[in-house]
């Protein structure tokens, strides 16, 4: 098995170089020294972490400074992933219902302070101090994941009434406002909220508002159900190989994890972030402030959670990053303007080699003052 992925990296590993940063000439990238090692961090790391498909971008002021894809999309049928392949995003869609729901605030249908029982019918009295902006931030003291069972039944299919009926059947980590504590229930319940305020669904809201104005026409909502065109298929590693990921549960209402979407979506939603035409200014850099900050240690200023992005100040420069489950990464730099996206279709990858690392090494190869493994705020 590795080998034969080894040989599908090399065969179907492209590149496209795009527009190039200020100017730039595609045929002239001396102003970008490093950029071929970009390719060549991603093939070994790739191979090193058991990788079947990879799909990385590197932007700059929301303009394309490198674009390639690696690997295969389906293993079976030997498909190789490209721009167009669509990958589950996991919670790199926080961000995205983060700017939802901060678009509701500044339209002033909504408010930071709303309690989270002004829009949940019959909620538990654990819930009456939760505010919106503890949700956000990660601090309303909810746990992380959905129990399995409703009312003591296994369930494959999550209905919107039986994940929220699992949501109010689970106890509290911590009293709202004194702990953070990384919550998918917290942003399914922002889910809620936002189809409460605009009285539609969370995935017709984020297509009429988001990605439809963006032309963001390979972006999707999870369901099991659906025929997606060039959807990438799910691994694992196990036992020394890469074994397809079985998907047996159903979501209807994916507001913490749900999105599906494209390198070149992507490039989009990231080339609205940099310049935005569309999205409310003030709304989009409110997801960027720090909510809650963690202790600081030696290579940064400051780090904590915002509002569905994980965020940093080193040097005075604000680094925002995400990862998810399903094996994507995000990091912006707000200041310089760089930003990489890379989507992989292997999850639960070791630390070392998680897609989170390939998008440091990536940064690293465009701009050396970034470290390659990251800023460790931490230590």
């Amino acid at each position: 098995m590795t080998f034969r992925v080894a040989i599908w990296h090399a065969a179907f590993a492209f590149t496209f170089f795009i527009t190039l940063v200020d100017g730039v000439d595609a045929k002239d990238i001396s102003q970008l020294p490093h950029i071929e090692r970009v390719d060549t961090r991603i093939n070994n790391l790739m191979e090193e972490g058991h990788f079947p498909g990879v799909a990385v971008t590197v932007m700059r002021a929301g303009q394309t400074v490198h674009i390639s894809t690696h690997g295969m999309a389906n293993l079976s049928h030997e498909i190789p992933v490209t721009t167009q392949t669509v990958f589950e995003i996991a919670s790199l869609t926080k961000q995205m219902t983060a700017l939802a729901v901060m678009t509701l605030v500044e339209e002033e249908r909504l408010s930071l302070d709303d309690r989270l029982v002004e829009w949940i019918d019959d909620a538990p009295s654990a819930w009456d101090k939760i505010t919106v902006a503890q949700l956000l931030s990660h601090t309303a003291g909810l746990t992380h994941r959905f129990e399995r069972t409703v009312n003591d039944v296994l369930l494959l299919e999550y209905s919107r009434d039986d994940m929220l009926t699992s949501a109010k059947n689970t106890s509290m980590l911590a009293e709202p406002g004194t702990d953070w504590n990384y919550s998918d229930q917290g942003y399914f319940l922002l889910g809620i909220i936002i189809e409460e305020v605009t009285e539609q669904s969370y995935a017709n809201y984020m297509q009429e508002n988001f990605f439809r104005p963006l032309g963001m026409e390979q972006t999707h909502f999870l369901d099991q159900r659906k025929i997606v065109p060039h959807l990438a298929k799910g691994y694992a590693w196990n036992n020394g190989e890469l074994q397809r990921n079985r998907r047996v549960w159903q979501f209807s209402l994916t507001s913490h994890f749900g999105v599906m979407s494209s390198l070149e979506d992507l490039s989009r939603w990231e080339a609205e972030l940099s310049n935005p035409k569309h999205i409310n200014q003030n709304a989009l850099e409110a997801t960027w402030q720090i909510q809650r900050s963690f202790d600081t240690g030696r290579q940064c200023d400051t780090w904590g959670y915002a509002r569905g992005w994980q965020a940093q100040i080193v040097n005075g420069r604000r680094i925002l990053n995400h990862g998810g489950y399903s094996g994507t990464a995000y990091i912006r730099d707000v200041d310089t303007g760089l930003s990489v996206i890379v989507l992989t279709n292997r999850e639960d990858t070791p630390n070392a080699m998680n897609p989170l690392s390939l998008a440091w090494q990536a940064a690293n190869a465009v701009d050396s003052s970034i470290p390659s493994g990251g800023y460790k705020c931490w230590e």
